[in-house]
C-alpha cells in the first residue's frame, strides 16, 4: 500500500536526472504496482495568476499531475476556488466555486482572511454538502471513464475533508461499492489551528478539535502522510491514539522543470516592479537594479509566523553597513497585513533599499531565486518549508530558523 501511495514522489524529477534513475532503480520501487487509481479532495485552490495558491494547493496540483503521469494510473480531483469554476489546463479535475472566500484554519492566506471559526454550524454544513456532492460526482465520473475502482482516497489537511470523504465513502458503500481506504495528507495549518484552540486563544475558541475527537474522524483513516518529523509529532500530540506505524513522513518534492538555476543576474531585477497599497504615498516602479551588487530575498505569505518583521528589522542593519545590498520581498496577504508590513518597512524602520514585489508565479520565483545571493525564510514552526528547497535547487543558499520542518533537511 505504501509503495502505491508514495511512488509518484520519484516522478517529481524527469527521466534522465540522477535522482530519478536512483529512485526507480530501488528494488522496493521497481517492485511496486505499476498502476493506481486515486481520488483527491483539496482544501485550497491551485495556482493561477488571478488566485495565488498556498503551499497545500500547489502540492495537491503537483501530486495530481504526478499520479496521472504514472503508467496506467489515474488521479481524479476536486478543489475549491473563490474565482474559478473550472480548470481548462488540467484534466480529471473538478473545481467548486465558492460563494465566499476560501475558509482558512489560522493566520491568513494569499487570497483569504475568512477563518473557519467565523462560520456558523449551518455555514459549515452547507460547505461540506457542496464538497460532498462534487466529490461523489467526480469519483463516479472517474470510474465511468476508466472502468476502474479506486485504490485509495487522499483528503488534504487533517480537518473537514476527512469528514466529507467519510460521508462520500459511506454513501458509496451503501450502494454496494467496496469501502475505499482513506488517507489524510497533513499539511500543517489545521494542526496549528488545533494548537491555538488547546492553548485557549480567544480568537480560536475550542470547537473543531473537539468536533474531530467526538466524531472519531481518524478511526476511519488508514494512513497519514506527514510532511516533516515535526508535522508528525504535532499530529500525534492531537490524535495520540492513531497508530504511528501508519504515519509516513514523506517530504514534498519540487518541480525541476520550473525550479532550476537560470541565467538571470541581479541586473534582471530591473524587470520587476514594486507594489504598494492605495494611499501609502509611496511611488511604484521598476527596481533600480544598477544600484546593487547583492540581493537578499524573502518569499512568503504575510502571516505573523513567517516572521517578515524579523527580515525587515535585520535589513535595517545590513542597509547601514552594505549599501550595495538590496532586500526583495515576494508575497502578499490581506489588505491590513499589506499595510502593516509596508508601513513597518518604510514609516517605522525607514528602509531605503527594500522592495515589495507582490505575489509571483513559479517561473518568476525561479528567476528571483537564481538572482539572489541568499534566501531568508525565518518562519517559526514551518510545517515543511518548500520555499527552502525551491531556492536551493536554483543554486542559492538559504537561512532559516531552528524550528519546524526545515530542521529535517
Amino acid at each position: 500500500f505504501w509503495l502505491r501511495l508514495v511512488r509518484p514522489c520519484c516522478y517529481v524529477t524527469p527521466p534522465g536526472c540522477p535522482a530519478y534513475e536512483h529512485f526507480v532503480s530501488l528494488p522496493t520501487m521497481s517492485d511496486a504496482p505499476k498502476g493506481v487509481m486515486i481520488f483527491q479532495l483539496g482544501t485550497n485552490n491551485w495556482q493561477s495568476e488571478e488566485e495565488p495558491a498556498p503551499g497545500s494547493g500547489i502540492l495537491h496540483e503537483a501530486q495530481h499531475v504526478a499520479y496521472n503521469n504514472l503508467p496506467d494510473s489515474h488521479s481524479y480531483s476536486v478543489y475549491v476556488s473563490s474565482v474559478h469554476d473550472s480548470n481548462p489546463h488540467r484534466e480529471k479535475v473538478k473545481v467548486v466555486k465558492l460563494p465566499h472566500k476560501i475558509p482558512i484554519c489560522e493566520s491568513i492566506s494569499p487570497v483569504s482572511d475568512k477563518r473557519w471559526h467565523t462560520m456558523s454550524d449551518a455555514d459549515m454544513e452547507e460547505y461540506m454538502a457542496r464538497l460532498e456532492k462534487a466529490a461523489y460526482e467526480q469519483m463516479a465520473l472517474g470510474e465511468a471513464e476508466t472502468g476502474r475502482t479506486y485504490d485509495f482516497v487522499i483528503a488534504h489537511h487533517c480537518f473537514i475533508n476527512q469528514i466529507v470523504m467519510q460521508r462520500v465513502i459511506k454513501k458509496r458503500v451503501a450502494e454496494g461499492k467496496a469501502k475505499t481506504p482513506l488517507v489524510a495528507f497533513s499539511h500543517g495549518t489545521a494542526l496549528k489551528m488545533y494548537n491555538l484552540e488547546v492553548k485557549g486563544d480567544p480568537e480560536y475558541p475550542m470547537r473543531f478539535k473537539k468536533m474531530m475527537d467526538e466524531l472519531k474522524v481518524f478511526d476511519d483513516v488508514v494512513a497519514v502522510l506527514a510532511i516533516s518529523e515535526d508535522n508528525k509529532k504535532m499530529f500525534l500530540s492531537h490524535f495520540p491514539n492513531f497508530n504511528p506505524d501508519n504515519i509516513l513522513v514523506n517530504p514534498p518534492g519540487f518541480n525541476p522543470l520550473v525550479f532550476h538555476k537560470t541565467e538571470d543576474t541581479i541586473a534582471n531585477l530591473s524587470e520587476y516592479t514594486t507594489v504598494t497599497y492605495e494611499g501609502s504615498g509611496k511611488e511604484v516602479g521598476p527596481i533600480p537594479a544598477d544600484k546593487y551588487k547583492r540581493m537578499v530575498l524573502f518569499v512568503g505569505k504575510f502571516a505573523d509566523w513567517k516572521r517578515l518583521d524579523m527580515v525587515l528589522k535585520a535589513a535595517k542593519q545590513w542597509e547601514a553597513k552594505y549599501p550595495d545590498v538590496c532586500t526583495v520581498i515576494g508575497g502578499t496577504g490581506q489588505p491590513n497585513d499589506i499595510k502593516y508590513y509596508h508601513d513597518m518597512a518604510f514609516k517605522v524602520i525607514v528602509l531605503e533599499h527594500t522592495y515589495f514585489i507582490g505575489s509571483q508565479m513559479q517561473p518568476s520565483l525561479a528567476r528571483l531565486f537564481s538572482m539572489a545571493d541568499v534566501g531568508l525564510f525565518p518562519s517559526k514552526a514551518e510545517p515543511f518549508g518548500l520555499v527552502f528547497i525551491e531556492c536551493m535547487t536554483c543554486g542559492t543558499p538559504v537561512i532559516g530558523a531552528d524550528s519546524g520542518g526545515p530542521k529535517d533537511f
